[in-house]
């Protein structure tokens, strides 16, 4: 049985970085935060490690896509809605210039080794990202996010 975790909270400082509250103790990286919690490793807790990993790398502007097919709805339905015929404007974000994302790589959070992989949404764009984390309490390193590949449509 795995131990239990502690009290963790979401957060920022004062001016704006992300930071995961593990109990009494602020973290601000991956390496920190197993060191404060290292029970975020056991694979009953993948989706909580996800979340934390996410925040401490990009705070409140990406979030964890914890269903695939519910984001694949929302995605196609938003960018359904969008019309095709509408001019670009590069401060307005729209799917519709990004194409379909392979919607078949996207799955829920794992651990994949000594890697914990997981898909964000980029909440400005829209658009998603895998991302890659170290999953094992002696692994060094922040999270690596890449665009999850695109194909064309219509």
């Amino acid at each position: 049985m795995a131990d239990s975790l502690p009290p963790i909270e979401f957060d920022e400082t004062m001016n704006g970085a992300p930071v995961v509250i593990v109990g009494e103790v602020q973290v601000q990286n991956v390496s920190k935060l197993l060191d404060a919690a290292p029970a975020l490793l056991d694979p009953q807790y993948v989706a909580v490690y996800a979340q934390l990993v996410n925040h401490l790398s990009k705070g409140y502007t990406y979030t964890v896509i914890m269903d695939p097919d519910e984001f694949r709805a929302a995605y196609v339905a938003k960018r359904d809605a969008e019309d095709p015929n509408a001019d670009i404007d590069p401060a307005i974000p729209r799917l519709r210039n990004y194409g379909l994302p392979k919607f078949g790589s996207i799955t829920p959070p794992a651990i994949d080794g000594d890697k914990l992989v997981f898909f964000a949404e980029d909440l400005f764009l829209g658009i998603p990202y895998r991302a890659e984390a170290p999953a094992t309490q002696s692994a060094i390193g922040e999270p690596v996010y890449m665009p999850v590949e695109m194909e064309a449509a219509d």
